[in-house]
């Protein structure tokens, strides 16, 4: 196994996999449901976007690219751990895919010893901060 710090996205999403496998749909149908709740909240996103690094139409091709692949592999994400890291954990992919995780730490149905794998795997910080809940 290599080091954390020489591990790329794909292989902590691959390890993650392994060794939550059981929490491998729950991880997957959340990443999807964020997705959709950034599609459906696009022009309060929009809005409400100040980071320079990222813009949000980038952010939004992340969006669409994570939709579109939730939509061709479908069970497969959750069943097969490579498809799951090869999917959703390639190249800039990653980006919205670690925010969804790190986002679905705060879930209450999140167990500790998950929430502590991500956080040890991709770090605690969100990319990005727009809290699409309190939205009036």
């Amino acid at each position: 196994m290599k080091a954390l710090d020489k591990m790329s996205n794909i292989d902590r999403a691959y390890l993650l996999a392994q060794l939550f496998p059981e929490d491998l749909k729950q991880l997957t149908d959340f990443i999807k449901q964020e997705a959709d709740l950034y599609t459906v909240k696009k022009a309060y996103v929009y809005s409400q976007w100040t980071d320079g690094l990222i813009t949000a139409e980038f952010w939004y091709r992340l969006v669409e690219n994570c939709t579109r692949i939730c939509s061709s592999n479908g069970t497969r994400l959750y069943r097969n751990p490579r498809t799951f890291r090869d999917q959703l954990f390639d190249g800039y992919d990653a980006l919205f895919s670690i925010n969804a995780l790190i986002h679905f730490t705060e879930q209450p149905e999140c167990s500790k010893k998950l929430k502590y794998a991500i956080y040890c795997l991709f770090g605690d910080s969100k990319l990005v901060m727009i809290d699409l809940k309190s939205m009036v």
